[in-house]
């Protein structure tokens, strides 16, 4: 019986290394006050530790979706436990619940008939010794509705249903109203305005009713933000920290909406005091001074027309009169803007921080509106503003701009989230990578001007599913490839940290961005570990080799010496219009590449040949790491499947897609004058999924001498070596045999060559003996057998055998050496280890980390490749 990694093995296997990408959506990541940054990717919600320095990046998934994540969001509130709400495509609602680390799902609402837009949730018990559930969850959907549900540790009930007139929900906003115990939401969506909606405390319970709706924008709003810069509660003057740039009184409330018109505005919603008005003498200087104040400060804008700064009343039954107004309107991006938050409470500033789909961010702060000159950081563009509508007029500026210029590929930002104490902000990118900047320098203390915002690594990963993983010849590294249109090089950064050694797994490099989604890859042989071949939606194999940035990034933060660097070309770029990379053979070619422009925002920066001591941020990856193209490969008529390159001999095989007998060939190519090898081989009649070169017994003898096919015909081909010692390697078919009921998708050898296995459509995995290839063993599944992978264990005493399953499980068996029609399982790795969707490959390291662990690596079609430390048990170990 299979055993889960929850079980007695939770504490041998661990995730050594989960690569994930955010998908793309201005509602897909959440960050709370200590770090903990959550984020959707694909059917998968990832977890990392973002202010931890020693972090590998993701660090914990959440399973549990039938639909691709599409808003998630930290419940607002303060107790022992930590509460997550995200929605999918499904129209499904799930709550986590975190406790000492551990999330476990609360609740899953359904109810929405199309895909959860926006979602927000408020903590009713704020009691820290409070050991009870009282959630209130709100969640708008494409089904034009506004779902508020009551979520308690042993009940979820529905309290309330809004519609939105046929208009979808895209961002919501929650707060308490001004001094008040009443709640105001906002939410925006799929068109100009902004609706406010109210609700009373009452019998413990909240019913929302539309206020009011906000105009002003000119498209649909995408983000939305509030704050109460001072609490109401709060009575001290230091505590108005923003009172010297701001007018604002206790319990006001701020609310910042981004739209795809490119603005921002500001809305100011205030508590009235009737009575208080009433009273007060009508008329006179002192009323009319602050009006002055605000013609003067609008006559600096452009469009005044844009600015309306009508106050609109709205009532709440048993909460009082409130007021709301536009505040400002913030101009400095050139595409929508996508994200907007302010700083967190524990900030000492109010700063707001938006990104935009122009590929930056913009920190905005406020100033007095009688300064003559307003500071602006290096990195800013000028970006008007419109000053406030009160007392002590103030005009908001961008204190900084954030954003990636390197290359064209990243097509904008989503998301602005902040840091611990405002010193870090993070936006996730078009290709799914984070892009984190933190505050530093020597006025860490306050002093603004002598502090500067610097990059920081982040964690990537594949935006499309990935089809292949492989090893290096001595797994030091690994690549993967992906229907994103990347291949992605992921390693282990050595160094020490005080004193100790540390070794995290990231992202440093990404050799190919191609413009087809890519099928398959391999490196050429163990010894050629700078190069691979790689196979995709094209007709055409390419081949590429390690430039020099990449030999010397291998040294400096792998500490592997991969040879003689010199002769090597500095770096690679894609030129306009191609999908070759073309080799940049020094810093002065690389430079003319840059095309002249007096705007940052058009410029593409020349390669950056320097080798940093950290690994490559995302802007680099794009720009910098790419390898130079040596040779194409022609002769196939569709679109390239499956590629695979000997241990020893000098070739690789390839394969394309087939639905006849004739274009179902194996096609052989030397690696030294990357000309054909003899004849296509026949034997399939459709695709070949797979292809495999048997490795060397366990004397090191009989490398390759056997090449493995399998097919979408349900029938795998051996083909064996025919030619003699010295001449050109080619081969002739041995053996075949129809061994499935269904598309065969994957196959591997044994390590010691003695076998190979095959996993079907089926739900099985069959073992093959070589030599006289008879069924050996089949093992049953309850899901679709979809990737395999063999390996011996490193004292060679007996055969570890990895299956990947369509539901994302991977299950581990064993078989003693010379024993292998008798498998027993030795563990299983479930959706919370594993993956949640199909396992499209996997790969043994050949890298011997200790006695008595292996290495796995594994791929799938829910985006992430992961890395396992598996342990090889004793036969006396339960």
């Amino acid at each position: 019986m299979a055993m889960s990694a929850r079980d007695g093995l939770s504490e041998q296997v661990q995730p050594l290394y989960i690569s994930a990408a955010c998908s793309r959506s201005n509602s897909s990541a959440a960050r709370p006050h200590d770090g903990l940054v959550a984020f959707a990717s694909g059917h998968l919600i990832a977890l990392w530790k973002s202010a931890n320095e020693l972090s590998a990046g993701v660090h914990n998934t959440l399973p549990g979706y039938k639909g691709d994540v599409t808003a998630l969001d930290f419940v607002q509130g303060s107790g022992k436990s930590r509460y997550l709400v995200s929605g999918d495509a499904t129209g499904a609602v799930n709550v986590w619940k975190e406790h000492e680390e551990h999330w476990s799902l609360l609740a899953t609402l359904t109810g929405h008939q199309g895909s959860v837009s926006a979602v927000v949730g408020l903590q009713l018990s704020g009691d820290d010794d409070s050991t009870t559930d009282d959630l209130l969850i709100l969640s708008g959907g494409s089904d034009s509705t506004i779902r508020v549900s009551r979520v308690t540790d042993s009940s979820q009930e529905l309290k309330q249903t809004l519609s939105t007139n046929g208009k979808i929900p895209l961002a919501f906003a929650l707060t308490n109203l001004p001094s008040s115990r009443g709640l105001l939401l906002a939410v925006g969506g799929t068109e100009q305005r902004i609706h406010l909606y109210s609700a009373a405390y009452t019998d413990h319970s909240y019913t929302f009713a539309r206020s009011l709706s906000l105009e002003g924008h000119t498209d649909w709003v995408r983000c939305l933000s509030f704050t109460t810069p001072i609490p109401a509660n709060d009575d001290s003057s230091s505590s108005a920290s923003t009172s010297t740039a701001y007018d604002i009184a206790p319990g006001e409330v701020l609310l910042a909406s981004g739209s795809q018109d490119n603005y921002i505005r500001l809305w100011r919603v205030t508590k009235r005091d009737l009575a208080s008005e009433q009273a007060a003498p009508q008329g006179g200087d002192a009323d009319d001074a602050p009006l002055d104040e605000l013609d003067a400060a609008l006559a600096a804008v452009e469009d005044q027309a844009e600015l309306r700064v009508k106050a609109h009343d709205f009532t709440v039954d048993g909460e009082g009169h409130f007021s709301c107004a536009s505040e400002a309107v913030l101009l400095g991006h050139d595409a929508w803007v996508t994200g907007l938050n302010w700083a967190p409470a524990g900030s000492s500033r109010l700063e707001l921080l938006s990104a935009s789909a122009d590929r930056s961010m913009i920190l905005w702060t406020p100033v007095s509106a009688g300064m003559a000159a307003l500071p602006e950081s290096s990195s800013t563009r000028p970006s008007s503003s419109v000053a406030t509508s009160h007392a002590h007029a103030s005009i908001w500026t961008s204190q900084h701009r954030f954003g990636e210029f390197t290359s064209s590929t990243n097509l904008g930002f989503f998301g602005a989230l902040w840091g611990l104490e405002g010193r870090t902000v993070l936006a996730n990118g078009w290709g799914g990578s984070w892009h984190v900047w933190r505050l530093e320098g020597e006025g860490e203390g306050g002093d603004m001007e002598r502090q500067e915002w610097r990059p920081q690594v982040a964690t990537t990963g594949h935006l499309g599913a990935v089809k292949q993983v492989v090893w290096e010849g001595k797994g030091e590294y690994l690549l993967s490839a992906s229907q994103d249109m990347s291949a992605r090089l992921h390693a282990p950064w050595r160094r020490k940290v005080n004193g100790k050694a540390v070794e995290t797994w990231h992202e440093l490099g990404r050799p190919q961005i191609h413009g087809y989604p890519l099928a398959s890859v391999a490196f050429t042989s163990p010894e050629k570990r700078l190069q691979f071949v790689s196979g995709a939606d094209e007709k055409i194999v390419r081949v590429f080799d390690a430039p020099k940035l990449w030999v010397q990034t291998l040294k400096t933060l792998i500490g592997v010496d991969a040879g003689d660097a010199a002769s090597r070309p500095m770096a690679a770029n894609i030129p306009p219009l191609g999908l070759s990379n073309r080799a940049v053979a020094s810093p002065d070619e690389a430079a003319q590449l840059a095309p002249a422009s007096t705007d940052v925002f058009d410029e593409i920066l020349p390669v950056n040949f320097t080798v940093s001591d950290h690994p490559p941020f995302e802007e680099q990856l794009l720009g910098s790491m790419l390898w130079p193209e040596v040779d194409k490969l022609y002769g196939h008529p569709f679109e390239l499947v499956s590629v695979t390159s000997a241990h020893s001999l000098p070739i690789i095989a390839t394969a394309c897609k087939a639905t006849a007998p004739e274009h179902a060939l194996i096609r052989v190519y030397s690696t030294e004058t990357w000309q054909p090898v003899g004849v296509p081989l026949e034997g399939h009649s459709l695709t070949i999924t797979k292809l495999a070169f048997s490795p060397p017994s366990l004397q090191d003898t009989e490398a390759d001498r056997w090449l493995l096919s399998v097919s979408r015909d349900r029938t795998w081909n051996v083909y064996e070596r025919a030619s003699a010692d010295g001449e050109e390697p080619t081969y002739r078919r041995a053996a075949n045999a129809k061994s499935h009921a269904r598309i065969i998708w994957d196959a591997c050898w044994g390590g010691d060559a003695t076998f190979f296995a095959t996993a079907s459509r089926d739900k099985t995995v069959k073992i093959w003996s070589a030599g006289d290839w008879q069924c050996l063993a089949t093992l049953s599944f309850a899901e679709a057998a979809t990737s395999v992978a063999s390996a011996l264990t490193p004292d060679k005493s007996r055969h570890i055998l990895a299956v990947g399953l369509e539901n994302g499980e991977i299950h581990l068996f064993y078989a003693m050496l010379g024993e292998t029609s008798s498998w027993k399982p030795l563990l299983q790795l479930d959706s919370h280890w594993a993956h949640v969707r199909s396992v499209t490959t996997l790969a043994f390291s050949p890298r011997v980390t200790d006695a008595e662990t292996l290495r796995l690596a594994s791929g799938s079609e829910d985006h992430t490749v992961r890395i396992f430390d598996v342990p090889v048990l004793d036969d006396t170990n339960p």
